[in-house]
């Protein structure tokens, strides 16, 4: 069924593709016709109809074709190599948009080209120039206040894409709205983020530009030395992506630095198979309460993070309460000991 469905489609698409081709054929055939053969039908049918010698303002048949024949070719060939520039532009940052961003500068692109080319070749008709004038204006702002907010984010999405700040797969972490998490999905209107509680967020584009958002992706280059490279090229650039999570995380100011530490190497090592990198941390704050620490996981795949946080902290409280009572434990030996 699914492929009787498909076949009807392919024919329907190419009747109509031939119907246009037969369309355009004919429009061609025409325009050389009237602009190339001498006394032919189309102009014994204009002079007949349309021109008068003894009116001034009355256009002759040569003159008609530039002005109105000869102008629309050449608009219509300006709005064609317009739309072909673009999907050109379009085609070199495909890689860089989704196919949503693409569709809609396509679609955006080509109405805007038609409606000003259109408006443009119409002023040429004297009599409907006030009329054409009003409507467009009408027509504009009726569009204008009615699809700004859309537009609005339209423009947002395409800068928010172009600019390259954030990309589908990378990981966010937005404090004002309580969102963190892998984005899935970038369109011109929204931002699907899934998070790690496995909801998925969707922020309007306008709305994200508004928020302060942290980005953990970082991207270094690393040498590789090895055989002719390393003789002759000083080394190969390897460009590598990875992802640094901030767990933020406190102990209480009478407790030992040294418990911390220790804590957090041991949880290091047990985690050692999804971090990257050693685990790096300091001390971001300190008051006669809290000792609060930051420690960065260092890791390839942004999804990992979905789940890797959360445990990494509950698993690091268990370390620290293991090695701080464990601690005491063991000094309280020694005093009876003694």
């Amino acid at each position: 069924m699914n492929t009787n469905k498909t076949k009807s489609k392919f024919k329907k698409k190419h009747i109509l593709y031939i119907l246009l081709i037969v369309i355009f054929i004919v429009i061609v055939t025409f325009y050389f016709i009237s602009r190339f053969t001498e006394t032919n039908f189309i102009q014994k049918w204009y002079d007949d109809n349309f021109y008068d010698a003894g009116v001034e303002e009355s256009l002759n048949y040569q003159e008609m074709l530039i002005q109105f024949v000869d102008s629309f070719f050449i608009y219509t060939l300006i709005a064609f190599l317009i739309v072909w520039i673009v999907e050109i532009i379009l085609r070199t940052f495909k890689e860089r948009i989704t196919d949503d961003i693409e569709n809609t500068i396509r679609v955006l692109i080509r109405f805007v080209v038609i409606l000003f080319f259109g408006i443009a070749y119409m002023t040429k008709f004297e009599n409907f120039v006030g009329a054409v004038i009003g409507v467009a204006a009408t027509v504009g702002a009726a569009f204008g206040l009615a699809a700004s907010r859309s537009l609005g984010q339209i423009f947002s999405g395409l800068h928010l894409v172009l600019s390259k700040h954030h990309n589908v797969g990378d990981y966010l972490i937005i404090n004002d709205m309580n969102i963190e998490g892998v984005v899935t999905g970038i369109s011109t209107s929204f931002v699907t983020i899934l998070q790690p509680n496995k909801t998925t967020a969707v922020i309007p584009t306008d709305k994200l530009r508004e928020e302060e958002v942290l980005n953990i992706k970082v991207e270094r280059f690393e040498t590789e030395k090895d055989g002719i490279s390393h003789l002759f090229l000083y080394g190969k650039k390897v460009k590598e992506t990875h992802y640094v999570y901030p767990v933020k995380w406190a102990t209480h100011s009478d407790d030992r630095h040294s418990h911390a530490v220790a804590a957090i190497m041991e949880t290091g090592e047990d985690f050692k198979d999804y971090i990257d990198d050693e685990v790096d941390w300091m001390i971001y704050e300190r008051d006669r309460l809290n000792r609060r620490y930051l420690i960065s996981l260092t890791v390839l795949d942004p999804k990992v993070l979905l789940h890797l946080a959360e445990e990494f902290t509950r698993i690091l409280e268990a370390n620290y309460e293991k090695i701080k009572y464990g601690d005491k434990k063991k000094s309280t030996s020694k005093k009876a000991a003694n």
